[in-house]
Order: C-alpha cells, then sequence, then structure tokens
C-alpha cells in the first residue's frame, strides 16, 4: 500500500506535535514553514514567547479543552518519565483567587476542581495559607516547560521520524504551501496549524491576537521565571509567578514591552514569591530582580476556541484534497498541544478513508 502523504503549514508547538502524532501513524510529513526553532525572535511567531507552564484555564464551560489539557499533561508527564533530555520538568504550583470557588452543582466543575483530577499532589490551600487581598488557592504539581528547548526537541523529533521540514516566505494562501517543493505536489492532505495566520489564509475573522508580555528573570536556582500580562483577564486570576493584568490602551501587534507592565509584573510576582530575588538581596525590591528580558507575544486567540475540523482544499493542479484545520489555540497551545494533535491525525485518518462526496465536499465535518 502507497504510504499517504501530509503536509503541515506552521511550525509552532501545535505544527510539530501534530506532524509527529501523523509520523507515528504512519503518514508521509512535510511540514512548510515560515518561522522554525531556534530563528531569531519575532512577535509573529508566537510558541517561543510562551511562559510556560501546564495550569489549564478550562472550567466547565468547556469541557472539550479540559480532557485536551488532561490528555496532554499525561503524555508531558509520561515524556519527562521516559526521555531524560526532553526540557519538562515538574514543580510545585500556587494558585490564589480574589474570588471564592463556586458552590452547589458548579463546585465540581471550577477551574480548580477540573484540575484536582489529574494534577498530582493537589491540595486546597488553608486560608492561613493565602496572601493578603486572597480567598482562596490550591497548590499541586504543574509541569514547567522550557519553550525554545521544547520546540526544538519537536522539530529533532520530527526529523528523526523521517519528516521533512521546508522554510517558505509568507504565504499568501494553504494553496501555496503545494509549491514550495515539486515533491509537495501530489500530497493526499493538507494540515492548518497556522495559528494567527489561519485569520488571513483561511480566511477566519473569529481569530485575533492577544497581547502578552513577559518578564523573565534569574531565579535563585538557576530557574527562569515569567510573569506574564495577556490584554485580557478572566476573573482577577492570580498565580504566584504568572499573574494576568490588563493592557487596553496597547496596540495589540505593539512588540516593545511596556514599562508600566513590566512593573507591575514584577511588583506582584514579588509580593507573592518574594525568593525570587537573589539569596543576598532578600527584603529588597523589583530593582534587585535579575531581569533577563522582557519581551512581547501575540497568542492565537479564537471565538468558540480550537477548531478542529475538516474542510476542502485546490492543490493547485485542479485536485480538491481534505484540509484539516488545527488552530485557535490563544494561551494554551503547548498545554493542549499533544490531545489536540491526536485529534488533527484521528480526522487525517478519518478524512483519508470516507474521501470526498461527487461535490467536493468532506464526508466528515469536525472533531
Amino acid at each position: 500500500m502507497t504510504t499517504q502523504c501530509a503536509i503541515v503549514v506552521g511550525a509552532g508547538v501545535v505544527g510539530l506535535s501534530t506532524a509527529i502524532k501523523l509520523l507515528e501513524a504512519g503518514y508521509k510529513v512535510d511540514i512548510v514553514a515560515r518561522d522554525l526553532p531556534g530563528d531569531p525572535l519575532s512577535i509573529e511567531y508566537t510558541s517561543p514567547w510562551a511562559g510556560a507552564h501546564h495550569v489549564s484555564v478550562a472550567t466547565g464551560a468547556d469541557m472539550r479543552l479540559h480532557e485536551f489539557d488532561a490528555r496532554t499533561f499525561k503524555v508531558m508527564s509520561e515524556l519527562i518519565e521516559q526521555d531524560p533530555h526532553v526540557p519538562l520538568y515538574f514543580a510545585t504550583q500556587r494558585e490564589y483567587r480574589e474570588e471564592p470557588e463556586p458552590t452547589g452543582e458548579d463546585a465540581a466543575l471550577s477551574q480548580l476542581s477540573l484540575m484536582s483530577r489529574y494534577h498530582p499532589n493537589f491540595r486546597w490551600l488553608d486560608p492561613s495559607e493565602l496572601p493578603e487581598g486572597t480567598v482562596c488557592g490550591a497548590t499541586f504539581t504543574c509541569i514547567l516547560i522550557h519553550t525554545p528547548g521544547y520546540l526544538a526537541y519537536l522539530l529533532d523529533r520530527v526529523k528523526s521520524l523521517g519528516g521533512r521540514v521546508h522554510r517558505c516566505g509568507a504565504l499568501t494562501s494553504l494553496s501555496d504551501a503545494f509549491e514550495v517543493d515539486p515533491s509537495l505536489a501530489n500530497a493526499n492532505v493538507l494540515l492548518n496549524c497556522t495559528g494567527l495566520g489561519a485569520r488571513r489564509l483561511v480566511p477566519d475573522l473569529k481569530v485575533f491576537p492577544t497581547r502578552g508580555q513577559l518578564v523573565i528573570v534569574n531565579a535563585p536556582k538557576g530557574q527562569l521565571v515569567s510573569g506574564v500580562a495577556p490584554e485580557q483577564t478572566r476573573g482577577g486570576l492570580l498565580r504566584k509567578t504568572q499573574p494576568r493584568l490588563t493592557t487596553p490602551d496597547t496596540p495589540p501587534r505593539d512588540p516593545r514591552p511596556r514599562a508600566d507592565m513590566s512593573r507591575r509584573i514584577k511588583e506582584r510576582c514579588l509580593d507573592l514569591e518574594p525568593e525570587l530575588l537573589p539569596p543576598n538581596k532578600r527584603g529588597g525590591t523589583i530593582d534587585d530582580l535579575e531581569v533577563v528580558q522582557e519581551a512581547v507575544g501575540l497568542r492565537p486567540t479564537r471565538e468558540g476556541g480550537i477548531r478542529i475540523e475538516a474542510d476542502i482544499i485546490d492543490n493547485g493542479r485542479g485536485d480538491k484534497i481534505p484540509l484539516v484545520h488545527n488552530y485557535g489555540h490563544g494561551g494554551y497551545g503547548f498545554q493542549s498541544s499533544w490531545a489536540t494533535a491526536e485529534a488533527a491525525a484521528d480526522l487525517v485518518k478519518t478524512v483519508l478513508a470516507r474521501g470526498l462526496t461527487s461535490s467536493g465536499t468532506v464526508r466528515t465535518a469536525r472533531l
């Protein structure tokens, strides 16, 4: 039987993870991307700017996201246990809330309650453990992700499995991917993992950028700890090292860190974690933090959440082939990446097995 060929457009965490799942399923895979791990940082390449750690934002209002996050946590945990070279690390996390947790029927479907189902060592905090101004919280084991190293790890894994990578310029349409290399013209399926690019390339006007500002500091044990401040805040969420603050007057694509935002990030983080200061400067101020970098990235947010759906595309030779979308992950691309990659790979298998109808539409639409 002839091996079926897939093109993955995009080489962020979602595109790379999707390519790996397709390769493991036996497909021949080519990645087409403008930006690749290891490139000079650009505000248009989302994945290197993530904080990042695996802490779900899912509530009962989006159980699909909860399932994606829980599955990805399991896969990442297995990687930590099986591969000493993967740049993922177990760590203790504390979450604080300025508002009380839901009660009654909604209590089991709150963000923290859902996380308690799969995060190891989960424990609700005693009131005596809460900082001033917070009313509840929890501690548990999370997964820290060294994003540049993890992206490089994924790219190496793609290549080790036989995947090929093609650098391209900015695409004007998804169909341009077939022209990047002559060998791509006969692909059986194309996967759209373009993140923010989906707004222009699909086009999908439900996709929009969420600006996130980071302050990276040298933590006492040589760890990198980041504070992130996306423009859209949700319900007074406080995290030990990742407070969410609003920046309503900042243009969404402005790549320049705002001094006032950096100050607020550092103040909030230091207030919650005084041990971010070097041991010889404990009791000091934010001026004593050892700042490595201040930066801004864009999250590919989408109204309606992640889109994993089948469509069709013209391959530039007059033939229609399946197109599978996997984009719209917003600020949770890393923590949902493996599960959405598996879902996209499953959808590829389904559409290639069922094929197109006589009218050129895909027999199955979404997952």
